[in-house]
């Protein structure tokens, strides 16, 4: 049995969930006692989202919202998994008041 991979749906899956957060970001303006809200909202959204483009994949998201200011901020990760059918896409989304990192990781069944 061959497995999809990730590699054939990245572009739609990074295309869909930057609509996806810049639409949820449009009118918002950073506010520390809503974002953990927020971040939990989004990773639910774009979840459900993955799982309508395809359900040969187990989906994991992680969803940073920083308030934009001086500070540096630096995110690495790693995966050991199948090359070949598993993949990964980071999406960086921002409005006036706030950065969006998204990491989205697929892992083929």
């Amino acid at each position: 049995m061959q497995h999809e991979s990730f590699s054939i749906l990245k572009d739609e899956v990074a295309t869909s969930v930057n609509k996806l957060v810049n639409s949820f970001l449009a009118n918002k303006e950073y506010n520390q006692d809503d974002v953990q809200n927020w971040t939990a909202s989004l990773s639910e959204d774009i979840v459900k989202n993955l799982k309508g483009m395809s359900t040969n994949f187990k989906f994991c998201v992680s969803c940073v919202i920083l308030q934009k200011g001086d500070a540096g901020m630096h995110i690495s990760t790693t995966c050991y998994w199948d090359s070949n059918t598993d993949g990964s896409v980071a999406i960086k989304c921002e409005n006036n008041s706030m950065y969006c990192i998204v990491n989205i990781f697929g892992v083929s069944f």
